[in-house]
Parts: C-alpha cells; structure tokens; sequence
C-alpha cells in the first residue's frame, strides 16, 4: 500500500491526467441523468474541499486587510489623542499663563522658545520676539512659576535669553519673611545658593524672590525656597541653598516684561540734571 501511495506521488501528474480523461469520457458516454449525478458527486467529493479552501483563503485574505486597515486606524487614532493631549497641556499652561499676566501691572510680551544651548549646561535660551516686537535689552522674562532670565541679544524677530541658571549670572533677592537680601549663585547651573549673615533668622521653607536692587528685575518675582542652611568657611556667613521654583529643563511659553532696566532710568535722570559750573 506504501509503494502505491509513493507511484501515486511520484507520477502524480500523469494520474491526475489519467482521472481527468477517465471522468471525461464517462460523461461524454453517459446518459444526462447519470452525468448529473456523477456531477453531484464531484461537487460533493472531489471540488466540495477546494470550495471550502478557496472559502477559507478569502476570508484569512479579508481578515488580513482588515487587520492592516485597524492598524492604520489604532496608529492614526494614537497620533490623534497624543496631539490632544498636547494641545491639553498647552492650555494649561497658557492659563496659568493668562492668570500670571491679570496679576502683574507690566507690559508681558508672549513668547515661545525655540532654541535651547546644547550644551550640559543648557546657559540660554532663543525665544520668538525680536525688536520687531519692541524686545530690548535686559528685558526679564518669567512663566507661571517665577522668573526665567533676561534679554541679553536682540535681533530683528528673535532674542537670546541668559538664564538663571547660568553660572556667570548673579541676580538679586530677598527673603520675604526676614527682608533680608543676598545674591544668588550657582556654579554647575544645578545647585543654587545664596551667602547670607549668620545673625538673619532665615528658615528652610522661606520664600525667596528677587530683591528689585540689581536693576533689572522687579522686585518681588517668584525665585524659590530655602532648601537647606549650611554653615560657610567664614564664621560671619551662611549658605543657603535654594530650591527654584521654574524648572528650567521645561520651559516652553513665556513673557517678556516689556520694562527698561532701573539703571538706565537713573542715568537718564542723572543726564537730565545740570549742574552749577559756579
């Protein structure tokens, strides 16, 4: 039965041939009605299989297309709520953004940043105001948190920002509760601290904002907290490390507060006024 079936295989065409001549000539020599019945059988026997499979092969080829088109569609539905998401956050943002600008008297331009240093030290920023937007120099810039940074280039339609957060800036404050006064600093643009007297009651937790004196911020804007007090080489000092309040690796909307630097007021009010030669 074995060796059968292996010459069935191996000269599979010549026997398929073979049947199809011999079906061939049993309904060329039948009568119709045993033609219709020999018909009924193959259709029953030989071609129901080849029905169902080619059934079968049509509907995985349908499923398969339809499983390819719900992908498309999961993929373009994601694209979808992520960009709604975003467009969620924005607005959030920009209504803390909205509620910022109804509390301050100032001027506050709107920008976007468009560019940060690359550098580990991420010193400055590019924003989306110029002097085509009446953007100047020293102009401070700050979001909902608290102050950002200043306006240390102007061109046509953009501004370079120096940040906080930059070791070379130095920027006046205050603590709120004790009115005392220092100077904020940072050396790697991560950890801040302010070098006070020994004798200020300053506590962890006080507020610290900016103190108004440097002549380019107002006083008043959010800076942070006191983290920690530390003791300082010099006896008569402490350090206070401060924890700021913008968080300066998300930064995307800001203002600039349309105000001239105090210093330039002063000088030009210096300017103004004449002396007596006598």
């Amino acid at each position: 039965m074995h060796s059968i079936f292996n010459l069935i295989l191996s000269f599979r065409r010549f026997f398929s041939l073979l049947v199809t001549v011999i079906l061939s000539l049993i309904m060329i020599t039948s009568p119709p009605m045993k033609q219709a019945a020999t018909l009924r059988f193959l259709s029953m026997t030989a071609f129901f299989p080849l029905q169902v499979a080619l059934s079968q092969t049509t509907k995985i080829r349908n499923i398969f297309g339809e499983n390819r088109h719900l992908r498309a569609e999961v993929v373009r539905l994601s694209a979808e709520v992520a960009e709604l998401q975003e467009k969620a956050q924005e607005n959030k943002r920009l209504r803390d953004m909205l509620d910022l600008a109804d509390n301050f008297d100032y001027s506050l331009l709107p920008v976007r940043v468009i560019a940060q240093d690359p550098s580990p030290a991420q010193r400055s920023i590019v924003v989306t105001a110029g002097v085509s937007d009446s953007a100047a120099m020293w102009m401070p810039l700050v979001n909902e948190r608290g102050v950002v940074g200043k306006v240390v280039q102007v061109m046509h339609r953009i501004s370079l920002v120096q940040l906080l957060k930059d070791p070379s800036n130095r920027t006046g404050v205050l603590f709120r509760r004790t009115r005392a006064t220092g100077i904020l600093e940072t050396e790697n643009g991560n950890d801040f601290f302010v070098q006070c007297r020994s004798h200020e009651p300053i506590e962890e937790g006080d507020t610290i904002v900016t103190s108004g004196l440097g002549g380019i911020y107002p006083r008043g804007l959010n800076v942070g907290t006191v983290k920690k007090i530390a003791p300082d080489p010099d006896p008569l000092f402490k350090q206070v490390e401060v924890a700021m309040s913008v968080d300066f690796n998300h930064i995307e909307e800001l203002f600039i507060m349309r105000l001239s630097p105090q210093w330039s007021a002063f000088r030009t009010e210096l300017d103004s006024i004449e002396f007596d030669n006598d």
